[in-house]
């Protein structure tokens, strides 16, 4: 008895008991399915019971993969799929693609009947096992865009520089993460079995079992490929989780020739695609758009020569251990986030990925940019309170502010475009007539950070593919669950939006004449009464604080700084709020360990 066919036997008395009759095997079909195709699409009829052997496969609630929310969960060898169109006739609920070379055995629906009439226990079996199926969805939550167990490094350029990152990349994964490194060169020396294959782009299938087999036996293994076009890139590009290209920015950014032999064969990248842009040691970043523009990438990362810190980032992103910090709406209370950086940043915490919403997009510029914590609170303080941004007063037609001060600030100090940022950003505004979440990820960042904090009646809407954006917090205060979709494994998110009950001790909001005479005379009461830009900060941050809280909840580690008492727009009290955040964060960062 074969290796595979113990496994069949081993997966089918899984399911329905020990001493399955003859007739049950006889009836399974193998089926071979490709990286990147489809098993089925939602709403096909469900005419077969299908068992992964090897491999792996995804389950989307649509027919697209292009859609990464849409992503429910994983199929792994031992798993079965098709079980609820079997038992009731219905169209499939959701579609089935591989996300790498899979095999599979198939159970026809006559089949399954011929045998359930014959065996009845079958079908009581298979139904247990739905209901165990519904029951775990029903307990589990949205699963988060990192946790790869197979990564490739594919070098796109055949240039020194390029195999050099690739292949730290490779050594860094198997010596920090206990990954198994596998490259053609490797194969004997770890005891692979070799061989002729039937087809040239075609491993043979001994090779192919094996190499299923350390994927079993190891929580991550890394396919090294070069720029060549070869069965041994095609399987690595067909069985990744995610397939990583490493360009050499001093070439062309036109598609290389590896990505063009692959993409006429029909190799498909099924599952997440990355882009490393190795840059020559000395040199900045630029010209990102032209790398990733002609590129289907899900994300890109810099890596400079003589950059080990990105080349730790970028090993933390491939290993599941990547850190995303979400940084929320707040004003002024919103620069507490300053002082918990400088916190983290004391902690030796990493900050792999940055996302934020209003302010949340401001300081989450200032992080992404890659400045020390110093040089971010300095830049800060210069543009909000010496720079005072919110002080070009305009004819309230629209705001009560022109803007025009701010989009200066900001031009002079955080100037890029977003996919030239050393660090992965985000954030994100509000469409004002479809009542959606935007997310800037690439493009102008002085216009993203725009939109993101152009708060309705203070500042004037932006304008993103002509239709009209405003504030982030207006839809979400607190974009955690923007950052899931991304690969990292710990979500930081600090959230300063107020639960404080505010007791007046008036009976009726006083008029404005009665609470300009409290400010004049001297010895007049003075009405406590919040000004027009606290109310609408205040007024836009409570639509959202319901969702706050869940998102909150969402992340691994939420901080809350103690910046109540601080108004929503006195930047008079810059180095305070700053101070508050860096000394709640250095208490929480004292006892805390990354899960």
């Amino acid at each position: 008895m074969s290796q595979i066919d113990r496994r069949v036997r081993e997966i089918i008395e899984g399911y329905f008991g020990p001493n399955v009759d003859d007739a049950v095997y006889a009836a399974l079909k193998p089926w071979d399915l490709k990286g990147g195709d489809w098993l089925f699409h939602k709403g096909d009829t469900g005419d077969a019971l299908y068992f992964l052997v090897r491999g792996r496969l995804q389950a989307y609630a649509g027919e697209s993969a292009d859609d990464s929310t849409r992503f429910i969960g994983e199929v792994r060898p031992g798993q079965s799929v098709g079980e609820a169109g079997l038992l009731t006739g219905q169209p499939r609920s959701a579609g089935i693609r591989a996300s790498r070379d899979s095999l599979l055995i198939r159970l026809e629906k006559a089949d399954f009947e011929r045998l359930a009439g014959e065996h009845p226990g079958m079908v009581m079996k298979l139904a247990a096992h739905v209901a165990r199926l519904m029951q775990q969805n029903l307990a589990g939550q949205q699963q988060r865009g990192g946790g790869f167990s197979t990564v490739t490094l594919l070098t796109i350029h055949d240039s020194r520089r390029a195999r050099n990152a690739a292949e730290q990349l490779a050594r860094r994964l198997a010596d920090e993460n206990g990954a198994l490194w596998l490259r053609t060169d490797r194969l004997d020396e770890l005891g692979a079995p070799t061989g002729a294959s039937v087809e040239p782009m075609e491993l043979p299938e001994r090779l192919k079992q094996w190499l299923a087999d350390q994927e079993n036996e190891h929580p991550l293994v890394v396919y090294q490929c070069g720029p060549g076009d070869s069965a041994w890139t095609r399987f690595a590009v067909r069985q990744a989780d995610i397939v990583m290209a490493v360009a050499d920015t001093a070439e062309a950014s036109e598609l290389a020739p590896i990505e063009d032999r692959l993409a006429q064969a029909g190799v498909n990248a099924p599952a997440a695609q990355a882009l490393a842009l190795v840059r020559p040691a000395g040199t900045d970043i630029g010209g990102t758009a032209s790398w990733i523009g002609n590129r289907p990438v899900d994300f890109h990362l810099h890596l400079g020569e003589d950059g080990d810190a990105d080349l730790a980032r970028i090993t933390r992103v491939l290993s599941g251990r990547a850190v995303g910090l979400v940084l929320g709406a707040g004003a002024v209370r919103g620069l507490s986030e300053l002082g918990v950086y400088k916190a983290m940043v004391e902690a030796g915490v990493p900050v792999d990925w940055v996302g934020g919403s209003s302010i949340g997009s401001i300081v989450g510029a200032a992080i992404a940019h890659g400045w020390d914590p110093d040089k971010a609170i300095d830049v800060a303080r210069e543009a909000f309170v010496k720079g005072r941004p919110f002080s070009d007063y305009t004819l309230p037609l629209v705001s009560l502010i022109r803007g025009k001060r701010m989009t200066r600030l900001l031009e002079s100090l955080v100037d890029a475009d977003i996919e030239d940022l050393p660090l992965p950003y985000f954030c994100v505004s509000s469409k004002l007539d479809r009542g959606e979440v935007h997310v800037h990820r690439r493009g102008s960042l002085v216009s993203a950070i725009r939109a993101s904090a152009a708060l309705p009646g203070v500042l004037p809407p932006a304008v993103v593919d002509s239709e009209l954006v405003v504030d982030g917090a207006v839809l979400n205060n607190l974009p955690v669950d923007v950052m899931e979709r991304f690969p990292v494994g710990t979500i930081i998110a600090i959230d300063v939006s107020s639960r404080h009950v505010r007791q007046v001790d008036y009976g009726e909001t006083p008029s404005s004449w009665a609470i300009l005479r409290s400010r004049l005379l001297p010895f007049t009461r003075r009405q406590r009464v919040p000004g027009l830009a606290t109310l609408i900060m205040r007024s836009t941050e409570i639509g959202t604080l319901l969702q706050s809280r869940a998102h909150g909840e969402r992340a691994d580690l939420l901080i809350n700084p103690p910046v109540r008492q601080f108004g929503l727009t006195d930047v008079s009290a810059y180095d305070q709020v700053v101070e508050a955040g860096y000394q709640h964060a250095r208490e929480i960062f004292a006892n805390w360990t990354q899960p």
